[in-house]
C-alpha cells in the first residue's frame, strides 16, 4: 500500500494548535485507508467511526457523545476520525459542539468524498475551529516511498542555483502514472488494461451518485457527453459556445454543469494571468482532469499530468502556510502562450511549460518570464535525467528532475 505522505502534514499536531482537520479529495483517493493507517501506527485504530455504518448511526442515537465512552483512561490526547460525518443532518453543529466540548483531549479528524469541500462552504458555521487540508493524485515522492521533504520556501524561494540528480527509479515511475492513474489503486495494479475498467466505474459513481446528491442536474446524460468531449479540449482555453450545440443546451447551463464537475474533483480549471500584462485574454479558462488518463493523446496527457503536480505543489505550499498561490497560464491575443503560471496576489513566482520530448527551448518562456518578472522559467520534458540551463533561472528539464523538486 502507497504511503500517502502528503497527509503527514494534516495530521501533525505541532502545526494544528488543537485545531480539526478536514481532509477533502476525490473519491477513491486514499482518505480512508490513510487515516485508519495512521490511527493503528499510534494503537488508536478503535477511534475510527464511520457514519456510513448503522453501528455508528445507533451508538450516535443512543449517545449523541458515543466516542466518549472509547477514550483511553490515560491523560494520552486522543485522534477520533469522523468520517463521511457530513452525510449526516446538521453535521455542522455536531462538529461545532464535539469540539468546544472535547478540543483539550480529543484532536478530530473530519474525512469522507468531495462532498465534505462543498458543504462547508455553504454557510460555515466552524470558522475558527478546522484547517482544510487536500489529499490529491499521487506525486514523485509518494510513489518512491520518499519520506516527506522538508518544509521549505516554495522551490527555495523560486530560485535554483542548481538542479539535483532524480531518484534513478523516478521517470519509470512517472511513465507508470502517465500509463495508469494518480489514484493508489489502478497505479498500484499497474495495467492500462485495468485503469481504463476502474475509471469507468469511478466515473459513473460520482455521476450516478455524488452529483445527483450535490446538485439539481437532471439530465445526467447530456452532463456524461460533455465529460467525454472535454478530453480532446485539454490544452486549450475552453470555448462553451462550442459545446452549447453538441450538448443541445445554454450557456448558462454547460458553466454550471463544469462547475458540478469541478465539485465533485472529476475536474480543475485555471484562469489565465492577466496583471500587468499587456494584450492578455481575459475569461476563457482551461480545463484539466484529476485522473489524466481520461486524455487518449500522449502529449496532451503529459501537460494535464503535469497540471495536476502543479496544482498539488499549490495546494501544498497554500497548506503549509507558505503563501496564498494559484495556478494559471499565460497567454496573449497575438498567440502567445506558456502553459502554467504559479503566482500570489502580487507577482508570477514560476512559469512552466510542457513539452512531452521537444528539448528545444520554447521561444515563448523566456519572453513571459521577461515580461511577468517570474523568477523561475521551466520547460518540463518527459526525458530520464534531462537538464540544460538555458538563462538565468531558465531551465530545461526532465520531469524526473523537476517534479522530485515539488511537494
Amino acid at each position: 500500500m502507497i504511503e500517502r505522505h502528503s497527509l503527514s502534514w494534516a495530521l501533525s499536531e505541532k502545526h494544528l494548535h488543537g485545531r480539526m482537520s478536514f481532509i477533502a479529495g476525490p473519491r477513491q483517493i486514499g482518505k480512508t485507508t490513510s487515516i485508519q493507517r495512521f490511527l493503528k501506527s499510534r494503537g488508536q485504530e478503535r477511534f475510527y467511526y464511520n457514519w456510513d455504518s448503522p453501528l455508528v448511526k445507533k451508538r450516535y442515537a443512543t449517545n449523541h457523545a458515543f466516542f466518549v465512552e472509547d477514550l483511553l483512561s490515560e491523560a494520552e490526547r486522543t485522534w477520533v476520525s469522523l468520517d463521511e460525518i457530513h452525510k449526516y443532518p446538521k453535521w455542522k453543529n455536531i462538529l461545532k459542539g464535539y469540539y468546544d466540548e472535547w478540543k483539550g483531549r480529543v484532536q478530530f479528524v473530519v474525512t469522507g468524498s468531495a462532498r465534505l469541500d462543498f458543504f462547508r462552504k455553504s454557510g460555515d458555521s466552524l470558522v475558527g475551529r478546522y484547517f482544510l487540508f487536500h489529499l490529491l493524485p499521487l506525486g514523485v515522492g509518494e510513489i518512491l516511498g520518499r519520506p516527506p521533504l522538508p518544509i521549505q520556501e516554495p522551490l527555495q524561494k523560486w530560485a535554483l542555483a542548481s538542479i539535483p540528480l532524480a531518484d534513478e527509479s523516478a521517470h519509470d515511475g512517472i511513465q507508470s502514472l502517465l500509463q495508469t492513474s494518480g489514484f493508489p489503486e489502478p497505479f498500484s495494479v499497474g495495467t492500462s488494461d485495468f485503469a481504463t475498467r476502474w475509471r469507468e466505474d469511478h466515473f459513473s459513481l460520482i455521476l450516478r451518485e455524488d452529483l445527483r446528491d450535490l446538485t439539481k442536474i437532471s439530465e445526467i446524460r447530456k452532463l456524461e457527453t460533455l465529460l467525454y468531449l472535454l478530453p480532446e479540449r485539454v490544452g486549450s482555453p475552453l470555448s462553451l459556445n462550442s459545446l452549447k450545440q453538441p450538448l443541445e443546451c445554454a450557456h448558462g447551463t454547460v458553466a454550471s454543469w463544469l462547475n458540478a464537475l469541478q465539485k465533485v474533483y472529476l475536474i480543475f480549471s485555471i484562469a489565465p494571468w492577466t496583471s500587468r500584462l499587456s494584450r492578455s485574454i481575459l475569461k476563457e479558462e482551461k480545463y484539466y482532469f484529476w485522473d489524466w488518463g481520461m486524455v487518449p493523446e500522449t502529449g496532451f496527457r503529459f501537460e494535464n499530468f503535469i497540471a495536476a503536480q502543479l496544482q498539488r505543489a499549490v495546494a501544498a505550499w497554500n497548506e503549509w502556510g507558505k503563501g496564498v498561490f494559484r495556478l494559471y497560464y499565460l497567454r496573449t491575443k497575438d498567440g502567445r502562450e506558456v502553459d502554467f503560471a504559479i503566482a500570489d496576489r502580487k507577482r508570477v513566482h514560476l512559469i512552466v511549460e510542457a513539452k512531452e520530448s521537444e528539448e528545444a527551448l520554447s521561444p515563448h518562456l523566456p519572453y513571459f518570464q521577461e515580461k511577468t518578472g517570474a523568477a523561475l522559467a521551466v520547460q518540463v520534458v518527459n526525458k530520464k535525467q534531462f537538464c540544460v540551463q538555458k538563462g538565468k533561472n531558465l531551465w530545461v528539464m526532465g520531469a524526473d528532475r523537476f517534479l522530485s523538486l515539488l511537494p
